[in-house]
């Protein structure tokens, strides 16, 4: 199945806590869940000063590999996602994923190579490959100075492609590469004062020739970043922050041959703050407002927009919760524009005793069509529900269930797809206890 990606956006969110992300979702930072004692003014047990990032420093651990081979057995009811009544049939699926875990006492390298193959045998044609090599790590020259990196290569086609997921475009199947990289930087100023700075790139490439005869454009963007918070006693924090994206979509000269390039930017502003309700779960409020120079050759209707919306989250040793609900002003690659898009989703784990885990993903977006448009904008729904059994120390079942539907726009008929399965894994035992993102 091709739920890996579905999965990863709601896992995402709980590792991306920063904000430096396009389709940007800032959740409220939880103090590390182990006890710890009273620390400078206005930090309690538990609770850490602004911009600490607690158990780098100092701390070092072993080496180790993490691996997980899996196979599986399905249905697909609309393998190319093109038409309602799309071609469906059985699906057979290995995928697998090995990773190199590098520590020390100032950082951590993780790096991880993914792999799966999606087989029809009643339309071979349809057969497709996916891979993924991903790097990310982190670097605490000091105690009041924390870097953190990333990047990511993708290839298959465009249903696992994670930007796409989050900027809300569900697309007929086509094949396509994705390339990310983030870099950020937290400074201390103080024991209540923090500082940032950070960039991230995105680029997303069709490959193929039915991306040309769809008119799939080709898009990338670069994003900086600067904030500043101030924590306000132990429970909450305020912040303030500023972002500067280029955009540059890419068509095919055949396609529109006096359109090949499109460059556009667009500010961001906005303030921030955030409230723990007690160690264990938190609630970030964000308002402000984004400005487009551009906005009429890029699709938006206005210049300015409001850009914010509200976050919760929940973590209580293996259980965790995200509740979001967003607006801003995002890329669409593929469609060469920029929209307002209003975005709500939930990612939820529930172990249930000590050998069931329950996992939920889902996230609609719905876009706003400019008035006098020619064409509207279609509205994506995605769900993802994993069942899990833990067998011993070394063998996980899971029956698991991906739901998609674009909405009807225009002369394009609404179009959906559900994909379920049951796989059998070997995985590493502390992949098991902290699972990581998969296809």
């Amino acid at each position: 199945m091709s739920a890996r990606r579905t999965e990863a956006a709601g896992a995402s969110l709980l590792l991306l806590a920063t904000g430096l992300y396009a389709q940007t979702l800032p959740v409220p930072t939880l103090p590390p869940e182990r006890p710890s004692v009273a620390g400078p003014a206005g930090t309690a047990a538990g609770l850490t000063a602004a911009g600490e990032t607690p158990g780098v420093l100092g701390e070092t651990q072993p080496q180790s590999w993490e691996y997980r081979l899996e196979v599986g057995a399905g249905w697909d009811s609309n393998i190319d996602f093109r038409l309602p009544d799309g071609p469906s049939g059985m699906v057979l699926s290995p995928r697998g994923s090995l990773a190199r875990v590098l520590r020390s006492a100032q950082g951590d390298l993780r790096v991880e190579g993914a792999g799966s193959w999606l087989g029809y045998p009643e339309n071979k044609s349809l057969s497709r490959f996916y891979g993924d090599l991903r790097l990310e790590g982190g670097y605490r020259p000091s105690q009041n100075t924390t870097w953190r990196g990333s990047a990511s290569y993708s290839l298959g086609y465009n249903d696992g492609s994670l930007v796409l997921s989050d900027q809300g475009v569900m697309l007929p199947l086509v094949q396509a590469r994705t390339l990310t990289a983030e870099l950020a930087v937290t400074r201390r100023l103080g024991t209540l004062t923090s500082f940032r700075v950070g960039a991230r790139a995105y680029r997303t490439e069709f490959a193929d020739e039915d991306s040309d005869l769809l008119g799939l454009v080709d898009g990338q963007s670069i994003r900086g970043t600067t904030g500043l918070e101030r924590r306000l006693g132990t429970r909450d924090t305020v912040g303030l922050e500023y972002s500067l994206e280029g955009a540059l979509s890419r068509q095919a000269p055949e396609v529109a041959p006096d359109e090949g390039r499109r460059y556009y930017i667009t500010h961001y502003g906005s303030t921030q703050w955030s409230h723990l309700f007690s160690p264990r779960d938190g609630l970030l409020l964000e308002a402000g407002a984004s400005y487009t120079p551009d906005a009429a050759t890029v699709g938006l209707e206005r210049r300015e927009s409001f850009y914010g919306g509200a976050s919760y989250s929940r973590q209580i040793r293996r259980s965790s919760t995200i509740l979001f609900a967003r607006r801003e002003v995002a890329p669409a690659f593929g469609l060469g524009v920029i929209r307002v898009e209003n975005r709500f989703g939930l990612a939820t784990t529930i172990p249930m005793g000590q050998s069931w885990t329950l996992r939920v993903r889902a996230t609609r977006i719905v876009p706003e069509t400019p008035e006098g448009a020619e064409l509207s904008y279609s509205t994506p729904d995605e769900a993802f529900v994993a069942l899990e059994r833990r067998l011993g120390r070394l063998l996980l079942v899971s029956g698991e269930a991906r739901y998609r539907r674009r909405s009807a726009s225009g002369t394009v008929p609404e179009i959906e797809g559900f994909q379920a399965g049951i796989f059998v894994s070997l995985v590493d035992p502390r992949t098991i206890a902290s699972p990581r993102p998969r296809r």
